[in-house]
Protein backbone atom coordinates (compact mmCIF):
# COMPACT_ATOMS: atom_id res chain seq x y z
CA UNK A 1 0.00 0.00 0.00
CA UNK A 2 1.47 3.25 -0.54
CA UNK A 3 2.12 5.87 2.27
CA UNK A 4 0.56 9.41 1.92
CA UNK A 5 3.37 11.70 1.88
CA UNK A 6 2.91 14.72 4.85
CA UNK A 7 2.06 17.10 2.20
CA UNK A 8 -1.17 15.22 0.86
CA UNK A 9 -4.23 16.86 2.61
CA UNK A 10 -5.51 14.86 5.24
CA UNK A 11 -9.13 15.63 4.12
CA UNK A 12 -11.15 17.56 1.55
CA UNK A 13 -13.40 21.00 2.73
CA UNK A 14 -16.02 21.47 0.15
CA UNK A 15 -17.63 24.97 1.47
CA UNK A 16 -21.27 26.07 -0.43
CA UNK A 17 -23.12 28.74 0.48
CA UNK A 18 -26.31 27.62 2.67
CA UNK A 19 -28.38 30.94 3.05
CA UNK A 20 -26.15 33.41 1.58
CA UNK A 21 -23.23 34.38 -0.60
CA UNK A 22 -21.21 37.05 1.88
CA UNK A 23 -18.86 36.07 4.07
CA UNK A 24 -17.14 33.32 2.65
CA UNK A 25 -13.99 34.89 2.35
CA UNK A 26 -14.14 34.73 6.71
CA UNK A 27 -15.19 31.31 6.33
CA UNK A 28 -11.95 30.32 4.33
CA UNK A 29 -9.32 32.61 6.11
CA UNK A 30 -11.03 31.28 9.45
CA UNK A 31 -10.48 27.83 8.17
CA UNK A 32 -7.21 28.20 7.26
CA UNK A 33 -6.06 30.07 10.61
CA UNK A 34 -7.77 27.24 12.55
CA UNK A 35 -6.31 23.71 10.22
CA UNK A 36 -2.38 23.24 10.29
CA UNK A 37 -3.48 20.30 9.19
CA UNK A 38 -2.88 19.72 4.97
CA UNK A 39 -6.27 20.02 3.56
CA UNK A 40 -7.90 20.42 0.27
CA UNK A 41 -10.63 23.00 -0.10
CA UNK A 42 -13.06 23.27 -3.04
CA UNK A 43 -15.19 26.50 -2.98
CA UNK A 44 -18.44 25.58 -4.53
CA UNK A 45 -19.41 28.49 -6.99
CA UNK A 46 -23.31 28.82 -7.13
CA UNK A 47 -23.72 32.06 -8.76
CA UNK A 48 -20.94 33.68 -6.84
CA UNK A 49 -21.16 37.52 -7.89
CA UNK A 50 -17.48 38.67 -9.29
CA UNK A 51 -16.64 40.75 -5.97
CA UNK A 52 -17.32 37.52 -4.12
CA UNK A 53 -14.90 35.46 -6.49
CA UNK A 54 -12.26 37.96 -6.26
CA UNK A 55 -12.33 37.52 -2.48
CA UNK A 56 -12.04 34.36 -2.55
CA UNK A 57 -9.34 34.23 -4.96
CA UNK A 58 -7.44 36.55 -3.12
CA UNK A 59 -8.12 33.64 0.18
CA UNK A 60 -7.02 30.61 -1.70
CA UNK A 61 -4.14 32.11 -3.91
CA UNK A 62 -1.19 30.45 -2.16
CA UNK A 63 -3.32 27.39 -0.65
CA UNK A 64 -2.23 24.03 -2.27
CA UNK A 65 -5.30 21.94 -2.84
CA UNK A 66 -7.84 24.22 -3.35
CA UNK A 67 -9.93 24.76 -6.29
CA UNK A 68 -13.18 26.96 -7.06
CA UNK A 69 -15.67 24.50 -8.78
CA UNK A 70 -18.05 26.49 -11.04
CA UNK A 71 -21.92 24.99 -11.07
CA UNK A 72 -24.06 28.11 -11.42
CA UNK A 73 -26.81 28.80 -9.61
CA UNK A 74 -28.53 25.26 -8.46
CA UNK A 75 -28.72 23.59 -4.54
CA UNK A 76 -26.13 22.33 -2.66
CA UNK A 77 -27.70 18.41 -3.15
CA UNK A 78 -27.06 18.92 -6.80
CA UNK A 79 -23.85 20.62 -6.67
CA UNK A 80 -22.36 17.55 -4.36
CA UNK A 81 -24.09 15.01 -6.35
CA UNK A 82 -21.85 16.57 -9.34
CA UNK A 83 -18.43 16.87 -7.85
CA UNK A 84 -18.43 14.04 -4.93
CA UNK A 85 -16.87 11.27 -6.92
CA UNK A 86 -13.99 13.43 -7.70
CA UNK A 87 -12.69 13.06 -3.99
CA UNK A 88 -9.99 11.35 -3.62
CA UNK A 89 -8.95 11.92 0.37
CA UNK A 90 -10.27 9.10 2.73
CA UNK A 91 -12.60 11.67 4.43
CA UNK A 92 -14.75 14.52 3.41
CA UNK A 93 -16.32 17.55 5.21
CA UNK A 94 -18.96 19.77 4.04
CA UNK A 95 -18.87 22.92 5.57
CA UNK A 96 -21.43 25.98 5.14
CA UNK A 97 -19.78 29.01 4.05
CA UNK A 98 -21.84 30.72 7.25
CA UNK A 99 -20.54 28.68 9.46
CA UNK A 100 -16.87 29.27 10.88
CA UNK A 101 -14.24 26.50 12.67
CA UNK A 102 -12.52 27.14 15.43
CA UNK A 103 -9.35 25.96 16.53
CA UNK A 104 -8.32 22.42 16.96
CA UNK A 105 -11.77 21.37 14.64
CA UNK A 106 -10.23 18.68 12.96
CA UNK A 107 -7.76 16.13 14.69
CA UNK A 108 -10.99 14.78 16.88
CA UNK A 109 -12.80 13.90 13.81
CA UNK A 110 -10.24 12.48 11.60
CA UNK A 111 -9.68 10.43 15.16
CA UNK A 112 -13.20 8.69 15.07
CA UNK A 113 -14.11 8.30 11.63
CA UNK A 114 -13.30 5.17 9.52
CA UNK A 115 -14.63 1.67 9.77
CA UNK A 116 -18.38 1.24 10.89
CA UNK A 117 -18.03 5.31 11.97
CA UNK A 118 -19.79 6.68 8.52
CA UNK A 119 -20.45 9.87 9.89
CA UNK A 120 -18.98 12.43 12.39
CA UNK A 121 -20.40 16.04 13.31
CA UNK A 122 -18.83 18.54 15.77
CA UNK A 123 -20.88 19.94 18.07
CA UNK A 124 -22.69 22.57 16.32
CA UNK A 125 -23.04 26.16 18.38
CA UNK A 126 -25.17 28.82 16.83
CA UNK A 127 -25.59 32.81 17.48
CA UNK A 128 -28.43 34.89 18.41
CA UNK A 129 -30.56 35.45 15.28
CA UNK A 130 -34.38 33.95 13.92
CA UNK A 131 -35.61 33.66 17.65
CA UNK A 132 -34.29 34.91 21.45
CA UNK A 133 -31.82 33.51 24.24
CA UNK A 134 -28.69 33.35 24.79
CA UNK A 135 -25.90 34.90 22.07
CA UNK A 136 -23.98 31.70 21.92
CA UNK A 137 -25.79 28.01 23.01
CA UNK A 138 -25.90 24.87 21.32
CA UNK A 139 -27.61 24.47 17.92
CA UNK A 140 -26.92 21.04 17.54
CA UNK A 141 -25.18 17.97 20.20
CA UNK A 142 -27.38 14.52 19.43
CA UNK A 143 -30.80 14.23 18.11
CA UNK A 144 -33.02 11.60 16.29
CA UNK A 145 -35.89 11.05 14.26
CA UNK A 146 -38.82 9.51 16.18
CA UNK A 147 -42.67 8.77 15.60
CA UNK A 148 -45.91 10.88 16.22
CA UNK A 149 -49.43 8.99 15.70
CA UNK A 150 -52.40 11.71 15.17
CA UNK A 151 -55.82 10.21 13.92
CA UNK A 152 -53.98 7.27 13.01
CA UNK A 153 -51.23 8.64 10.65
CA UNK A 154 -47.74 8.43 11.53
CA UNK A 155 -45.50 11.09 10.94
CA UNK A 156 -42.34 11.89 11.73
CA UNK A 157 -40.67 14.41 13.99
CA UNK A 158 -36.88 15.48 14.95
CA UNK A 159 -36.12 15.68 18.37
CA UNK A 160 -32.74 17.85 18.93
CA UNK A 161 -31.24 16.59 22.52
CA UNK A 162 -30.18 20.00 24.24
CA UNK A 163 -31.48 22.50 22.12
CA UNK A 164 -30.46 25.99 23.05
CA UNK A 165 -28.89 24.80 25.88
CA UNK A 166 -26.03 27.05 27.58
CA UNK A 167 -22.48 26.38 26.23
CA UNK A 168 -21.42 25.20 29.53
CA UNK A 169 -24.26 23.19 30.22
CA UNK A 170 -23.41 20.82 27.07
CA UNK A 171 -22.59 17.28 27.40
CA UNK A 172 -18.73 16.64 26.52
CA UNK A 173 -18.84 13.25 25.56
CA UNK A 174 -18.23 11.64 22.33
CA UNK A 175 -22.03 9.72 21.48
CA UNK A 176 -24.23 8.00 18.81
CA UNK A 177 -26.25 10.36 17.12
CA UNK A 178 -29.53 9.73 14.85
CA UNK A 179 -29.28 13.19 12.85
CA UNK A 180 -26.48 15.84 11.59
CA UNK A 181 -26.87 19.41 10.02
CA UNK A 182 -25.16 20.56 6.92
CA UNK A 183 -23.10 23.18 8.82
CA UNK A 184 -20.66 21.23 9.20
CA UNK A 185 -20.05 17.26 8.93
CA UNK A 186 -17.72 14.91 8.11
CA UNK A 187 -18.08 11.48 5.92
CA UNK A 188 -16.07 8.93 5.06
CA UNK A 189 -15.49 9.19 1.89
CA UNK A 190 -16.87 6.18 0.57
CA UNK A 191 -19.68 6.09 2.66
CA UNK A 192 -20.08 9.48 1.11
CA UNK A 193 -20.19 8.12 -2.50
CA UNK A 194 -22.59 5.94 -1.88
CA UNK A 195 -24.95 8.03 -0.72
CA UNK A 196 -28.08 9.24 -2.70
CA UNK A 197 -28.02 12.74 -3.17
CA UNK A 198 -31.43 13.88 -3.04
CA UNK A 199 -32.81 17.21 -5.10
CA UNK A 200 -34.11 18.55 -1.54
CA UNK A 201 -33.50 21.82 0.38
CA UNK A 202 -35.47 21.11 3.44
CA UNK A 203 -34.79 17.66 5.08
CA UNK A 204 -32.32 16.36 2.81
CA UNK A 205 -30.03 16.03 5.83
CA UNK A 206 -32.52 13.53 7.91
CA UNK A 207 -33.00 11.49 4.26
CA UNK A 208 -28.98 11.16 4.24
CA UNK A 209 -28.92 10.33 7.85
CA UNK A 210 -31.66 7.17 7.00
CA UNK A 211 -29.90 6.18 4.47
CA UNK A 212 -26.48 5.83 6.60
CA UNK A 213 -28.74 4.53 9.25
CA UNK A 214 -30.27 1.63 6.35
CA UNK A 215 -26.55 0.52 5.52
CA UNK A 216 -25.54 -0.31 9.07
CA UNK A 217 -22.93 1.83 9.91
CA UNK A 218 -22.91 4.66 12.66
CA UNK A 219 -22.78 8.65 13.24
CA UNK A 220 -21.25 10.23 15.90
CA UNK A 221 -20.81 13.71 17.52
CA UNK A 222 -17.39 14.76 18.79
CA UNK A 223 -18.67 17.76 21.03
CA UNK A 224 -14.55 17.98 21.23
CA UNK A 225 -14.71 19.66 17.54
CA UNK A 226 -16.39 22.67 17.76
CA UNK A 227 -18.09 25.01 15.20
CA UNK A 228 -19.91 28.13 15.09
CA UNK A 229 -23.08 28.74 12.68
CA UNK A 230 -24.24 32.29 12.17
CA UNK A 231 -27.57 32.34 13.11
CA UNK A 232 -28.76 35.15 10.55
CA UNK A 233 -27.71 37.48 13.43
CA UNK A 234 -25.65 39.41 10.86
CA UNK A 235 -26.96 42.01 8.40
CA UNK A 236 -27.45 39.95 4.77
CA UNK A 237 -26.05 41.79 1.37
CA UNK A 238 -28.52 42.88 -1.53
CA UNK A 239 -26.53 40.63 -3.41
CA UNK A 240 -27.25 37.57 -1.19
CA UNK A 241 -30.70 37.90 -2.18
CA UNK A 242 -30.64 36.23 -5.45
CA UNK A 243 -29.72 32.83 -3.82
CA UNK A 244 -31.41 33.03 -0.61
CA UNK A 245 -34.79 33.60 -2.29
CA UNK A 246 -33.74 30.80 -4.36
CA UNK A 247 -32.77 28.40 -2.24
CA UNK A 248 -35.82 29.00 0.15
CA UNK A 249 -38.36 29.29 -2.45
CA UNK A 250 -41.62 27.75 -2.20
CA UNK A 251 -41.24 25.95 -5.40
CA UNK A 252 -38.54 23.83 -3.59
CA UNK A 253 -39.73 23.44 -0.53
CA UNK A 254 -42.70 21.86 -1.61
CA UNK A 255 -40.77 19.47 -4.03
CA UNK A 256 -38.29 18.59 -1.16
CA UNK A 257 -41.73 17.82 1.07
CA UNK A 258 -43.37 15.56 -1.55
CA UNK A 259 -39.91 13.63 -2.23
CA UNK A 260 -39.15 12.42 1.24
CA UNK A 261 -42.82 11.51 1.31
CA UNK A 262 -42.04 9.28 -2.09
CA UNK A 263 -38.55 8.24 -0.92
CA UNK A 264 -39.57 7.11 2.94
CA UNK A 265 -43.21 7.28 3.09
CA UNK A 266 -43.49 9.51 5.83
CA UNK A 267 -44.59 13.40 6.42
CA UNK A 268 -42.92 15.63 9.15
CA UNK A 269 -45.42 16.83 12.05
CA UNK A 270 -43.45 19.68 11.62
CA UNK A 271 -44.15 20.71 7.68
CA UNK A 272 -46.38 23.35 8.40
CA UNK A 273 -44.11 24.80 10.96
CA UNK A 274 -40.91 24.43 8.36
CA UNK A 275 -42.87 26.88 5.92
CA UNK A 276 -43.66 29.03 8.77
CA UNK A 277 -39.81 28.94 9.64
CA UNK A 278 -38.90 30.12 5.95
CA UNK A 279 -41.36 33.16 6.52
CA UNK A 280 -40.06 33.99 9.44
CA UNK A 281 -36.38 34.03 8.16
CA UNK A 282 -37.40 35.83 5.09
CA UNK A 283 -38.86 38.42 7.20
CA UNK A 284 -36.19 38.26 9.43
CA UNK A 285 -33.45 39.00 6.56
CA UNK A 286 -35.56 41.73 5.28
CA UNK A 287 -36.08 43.60 8.63
CA UNK A 288 -32.26 43.34 9.44
CA UNK A 289 -31.10 44.68 5.52
CA UNK A 290 -33.14 47.77 6.46
CA UNK A 291 -30.45 47.87 9.38
CA UNK A 292 -33.41 46.93 12.09
CA UNK A 293 -31.72 45.39 15.53
CA UNK A 294 -32.38 41.88 16.03
CA UNK A 295 -34.94 42.31 18.66
CA UNK A 296 -36.94 44.57 16.33
CA UNK A 297 -36.22 42.20 13.29
CA UNK A 298 -37.78 39.27 15.29
CA UNK A 299 -40.52 41.33 15.95
CA UNK A 300 -41.24 41.62 12.50
CA UNK A 301 -40.52 38.12 12.06
CA UNK A 302 -43.84 37.47 14.34
CA UNK A 303 -46.43 39.79 12.71
CA UNK A 304 -45.02 37.74 9.10
CA UNK A 305 -46.20 35.05 10.90
CA UNK A 306 -49.40 35.85 12.33
CA UNK A 307 -50.42 37.06 8.91
CA UNK A 308 -49.09 34.98 6.75
CA UNK A 309 -48.85 31.43 8.30
CA UNK A 310 -51.21 28.66 8.93
CA UNK A 311 -51.02 26.45 12.64
CA UNK A 312 -51.12 22.81 13.11
CA UNK A 313 -50.20 21.28 16.14
CA UNK A 314 -52.98 19.22 17.68
CA UNK A 315 -50.67 17.56 20.21
CA UNK A 316 -49.91 20.03 23.48
CA UNK A 317 -46.27 17.96 23.57
CA UNK A 318 -45.18 15.92 20.72
CA UNK A 319 -42.18 14.95 21.29
CA UNK A 320 -42.99 13.71 24.84
CA UNK A 321 -45.23 11.12 23.20
CA UNK A 322 -43.13 10.35 20.23
CA UNK A 323 -41.52 6.86 20.25
CA UNK A 324 -38.20 5.72 18.72
CA UNK A 325 -38.16 4.44 15.10
CA UNK A 326 -38.20 0.78 14.56
CA UNK A 327 -35.15 -1.05 15.03
CA UNK A 328 -33.74 -2.12 11.52
CA UNK A 329 -33.78 -0.91 8.25
CA UNK A 330 -36.78 1.82 7.25
CA UNK A 331 -37.74 0.43 4.02
CA UNK A 332 -36.94 3.24 1.29
CA UNK A 333 -39.73 3.66 -1.08
CA UNK A 334 -38.44 5.43 -4.02
CA UNK A 335 -35.29 6.97 -5.34
CA UNK A 336 -36.15 10.18 -7.12
CA UNK A 337 -33.14 11.98 -7.12
CA UNK A 338 -32.37 12.16 -10.77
Amino acid sequence: MNERSPESPVSTIIVSPRDRYSGVDDCLRTLYRCTPEPIAVWVLDLGYPQKELRRIRKVLADKPHARIIPLGLTTPMEALRTVRMGIETPNVVLLDNDSRVTPGWLPPLLARIGGEVAVVSPLTLETLGVDEGAALRNHLYTGELRLVTVDGRDYLIEQKHYRRTPVGEIPTDCRETGSFELHCVMFDSAAFKALEFPAAVVREHLDIALQVRNRGQRLLVEPASRIVFDNLGTRMHLRDMRFFWYRWSPRLNRQSVVLFDQRWGYHFYSELASFTWVVRRKAFLLARWFWLPVGAANLVARVAKHFLCREWDPLPDAEAVSRPLPAGRLPQLGHGVD
